[in-house]
């Protein structure tokens, strides 16, 4: 990983606790993983801040590496990888996002947290 997209990262995990990488921009994901992820964390109401790894084949290489998984779109939490777009709805439907976003003092949703698992027995 060249050290430029290196500190890239980390000027991004410095500045923003909460990070989704996805491809695309907020206004117009590029795949339904990325759509997904952005439906689940808005309706959750978590505040992120979106980077499209689409814009440079360096970055996607260098956050896969950090994360150590393929599949995008992916959170990550103060620098640390927490889970992708695959499993993030069963994640928040056994309730292992919510401690996950408490321990780390995420705000959340917890009514559409609830609501999202009603909706999904």
């Amino acid at each position: 990983m060249s050290d430029e997209i290196e500190e890239y990262l980390d000027d991004i995990f410095s500045e923003h606790r909460v990070v989704l990488f996805m491809n695309g921009a907020v206004q117009s994901p590029a795949d339904a993983e990325s759509m997904m992820a952005l439906d689940l964390l808005t309706a959750l109401q978590i505040e992120f801040y979106p980077v499209d790894v689409s814009r440079d084949p360096r970055l996607l290489v260098a956050v896969q590496e950090r994360s150590e998984w393929q599949q995008l779109a992916q959170l990550f939490i103060d620098g640390q990888f927490i889970v992708d777009t695959y499993n993030m709805s069963p994640t928040l439907k056994s309730k292992q996002l919510d401690k996950i976003l408490n321990t780390k003092s995420v705000a959340f949703s917890k009514a559409a947290a609830d609501q999202f698992r009603e909706m999904n027995k």
